[in-house]
């Protein structure tokens, strides 16, 4: 079981009966801009419902709620890249668009960037995004994840370690 807690955020596993809440983030996320860019998600009740079973099944998806209300405002996705050698694990969020230009996406991927680093130590992330994705280009770049090619995007646990010092001793 996964439970990170930020200052505005509690993410932890998904429980089977997070499917409501689920199904209200993907309708509103289909519905925005952004939706354009991937696959289309499952939005009707039954697929919503064995999707959430599926999610709750282990620990590749996790629920991010903010912690004074309790509501679901997203997700992010952190299974292992299993083509790669190395513990490389994926990076992939999807958040209510109600939500966006609150910080709330980078307070959640760094939250979960450093529980993959520090506690499961895996080697790097290794995550994806189309180039004419902006807001999802943006907020790799404020985390550290640098482009590789091909709308592949990367960061070493060297590379978020040094990250980690740079802004400690630029911290007053």
């Amino acid at each position: 079981m996964i439970l990170l807690e930020t200052n505005r955020l509690i993410i932890r596993n998904f429980l089977p009966d997070d499917w409501q809440d689920l199904q209200e983030v993907v309708i509103q996320y289909q519905a925005s801009e952004w939706a354009k860019y991937e696959d289309p998600w499952p939005t009707s009740t039954e697929e919503v419902k064995g999707m959430t079973k599926f999610f709750a099944s282990g620990d590749d998806f996790l629920a991010v709620r903010l912690k004074d209300t309790g509501e679901l405002i997203g997700l992010i996705a952190i299974g292992r890249r299993k083509e790669q050698e190395e513990r490389v694990h994926n990076l992939g969020y999807v958040f209510h668009p109600g939500y966006s230009g609150r910080g709330y996406a980078t307070e959640g991927c760094q939250a979960v960037m450093t529980f993959l680093f520090e506690q499961l130590g895996i080697t790097a992330i290794l995550t994806g995004t189309r180039l004419e994705n902006a807001p999802s280009v943006r907020l790799l770049e404020r985390l550290g994840i640098h482009p590789i090619g091909n709308g592949e995007y990367c960061i070493s646990k060297e590379e978020w370690q040094n990250q980690l010092k740079a802004s400690q001793s630029q911290s007053p």
